[in-house]
C-alpha cells in the first residue's frame, strides 16, 4: 500500500535542492515508486534546464510504465515556455497514476495539467499535502500573484536584544552565523539596507566565501540622500550595481547636486514614493528574492506593511551588551515559529508572516532546511540516493 504522504514529503524535500538556481520559475520535486519501491527521482536543478518529472523519468532504474508518480506541483501543459510539457512525457512513459501535491496557480496550467492526464487515462490523485506543497511555492506565489519580490528580514540581536552600539558598530553573531548570511545572499536577488546602516557601517552587501548563484542587486533606502560618497558601495559601484531610492521631493530637491555625482560614479537613483511602490520596480526588474538587512528603525517600517513582508531571520547571540546601544524591533506577536537552528551558540528563528497571500503552512524555508541540513552533515545538495532493489 503506497503511502501518498510520505512519498510527497520526500519530494517536497527533493525540491529544495534548486533553491537558489531554478528562480523565477518554482522549485518542483518529483518521486516516482513502483510497487512501493522508489525507482526514480529529480527536481528542477536551473532555469531553462529540464524541470523536475523528466529529470526523475531519466533517473528510473526500470520502466516507469505503470509507475505512481509524485510531484509537488502540478505537471505543466503550456508550450510558450522553454521546456516541453511535461504532461506530455508521463503520458509517453505510461505511467499509471500521478499524485499532485497542488495545483499550478499560473493560470495558463491551473488545472488543465491534470484535466490532460485524467483525460489520457493516467489517474490523477490530488491534493496531497497540499498546504506544506503551497508553502514551498512562497516565492512564486509573491511573484506571479502579488507582482513582488518574496522579502525576508534578516538582523542580528544580542542576548539583551540589541543590534547596534550606542556610537561604535557592534558586530554580535559569530563566524557560522554569518556563513549562513553570506548563503542566504548568494540565493537573493537583491539586498536592501537604509543610508543610516551605510552610515553607521559602511557595509559592502556582498555574499563572500559562497558560491555566486545570482547577481546581487545592492539597494539602499535614502529618504535624505546622505549616501556617503565616500562609502565602500558607492566606491565599487562599478563592480557590482547600486541602486538608491528616495523620495521624489528629496530626488528633485538635490537633483543637481548629490544625485549628479552618485549617477558620475555608477549608482542609479529613483524617485519612489513608498515600500510598495519599491517592491513593484524591483519585480519588474527582475527581483525574486529580496534579502532586508535592516536597523530597528526600517525593521518597524517593514511590520508596518503588512502585506510586503514573508519572513524573518533572527540571529540571537549569547553575548550581552549592556546599558545603551539600540533596541531591535519587536516581532510580531502573531508571525509564526518554523524552526530554530543552534549556530555554534548563536540561535537562529526563522518566523512567516501569517497575514501574507504567500503563507500557506508552518513549514521551513528550503534556506533554513539546507542550512539544517549543512549543519548536520547531510549533505542532500544533489539528488538522494535511488533505491535498487
Amino acid at each position: 500500500m503506497q503511502d501518498h504522504a510520505h512519498w510527497m514529503r520526500r519530494a517536497v524535500r527533493l525540491a529544495m535542492n534548486g533553491r537558489g538556481r531554478v528562480e523565477p520559475n518554482p522549485m518542483v520535486g518529483c518521486v516516482i515508486v513502483k510497487d512501493d519501491r522508489l525507482i526514480g527521482e529529480g527536481f528542477h536543478e536551473q532555469f531553462g534546464g529540464p524541470h523536475a518529472e523528466p529529470n526523475a523519468l531519466a533517473a528510473c532504474t526500470e520502466s516507469p510504465a505503470g509507475a505512481t508518480v509524485y510531484v509537488t506541483l502540478e505537471p505543466c501543459c503550456h508550450t510558450n515556455k522553454k521546456t516541453p510539457p511535461c504532461v506530455l512525457r508521463l503520458i509517453e512513459a505510461k505511467v499509471g497514476g500521478v499524485v499532485i501535491g497542488c495545483l499550478d496557480p499560473n493560470l495558463e496550467v491551473n488545472g488543465r495539467g491534470a484535466a490532460q492526464l485524467g483525460a489520457a487515462g493516467v489517474e490523477v490523485v490530488a491534493p496531497v499535502l497540499e498546504k506544506e506543497c503551497r508553502q514551498l511555492l512562497a516565492a512564486f506565489i509573491a511573484q506571479t500573484t502579488l507582482k513582488r519580490p518574496y522579502v525576508t528580514l534578516k538582523w542580528a540581536e544580542t542576548a539583551d536584544s540589541k543590534v547596534a552600539g550606542e556610537r561604535e558598530r557592534l558586530h554580535i553573531s559569530n563566524s557560522q552565523s554569518t556563513a549562513l548570511v553570506h548563503q542566504l545572499r548568494a540565493r537573493s536577488d537583491a539586498i536592501m539596507v537604509s543610508a543610516k546602516t551605510v552610515i553607521a557601517d559602511d557595509p559592502l552587501l556582498t555574499a563572500r566565501g559562497v558560491p555566486h548563484t545570482r547577481p546581487l542587486l545592492r539597494v539602499v533606502l535614502d529618504g535624505r540622500l546622505q549616501l556617503p560618497i565616500t562609502s565602500r558601495l558607492v566606491q565599487s559601484a562599478g563592480e557590482a550595481p547600486v541602486r538608491v531610492y528616495t523620495p521624489r521631493q528629496t530626488y528633485s530637491t538635490h537633483r543637481t547636486t548629490l544625485v549628479e555625482e552618485l549617477l558620475r560614479r555608477g549608482v542609479e537613483v529613483r524617485a519612489m514614493p513608498d515600500i510598495p511602490s519599491i517592491l513593484g520596480d524591483l519585480h519588474e526588474g527582475g527581483v525574486t528574492h529580496l534579502l532586508v538587512e535592516p536597523g530597528a528603525t526600517l525593521a518597524r517600517g517593514w511590520f508596518r506593511e503588512a502585506d510586503a513582508l514573508d519572513r524573518l531571520w533572527v540571529i540571537r547571540s549569547p553575548r550581552r551588551y549592556g546599558y545603551g546601544g539600540h533596541t531591535s524591533a519587536t516581532v510580531p506577536l502573531d508571525y509564526v515559529v518554523t524552526g530554530q537552528l543552534d549556530l555554534a551558540g548563536d540561535t537562529l528563528v526563522e518566523y512567516l508572516n501569517p497575514t501574507t497571500l504567500t503563507y500557506a503552512a508552518p513549514e521551513p524555508s528550503a534556506d533554513f532546511v539546507l542550512a539544517g541540513a549543512n549543519l548536520s552533515g547531510d549533505d542532500r545538495h544533489g539528488a538522494p540516493g535511488v533505491s535498487r532493489q
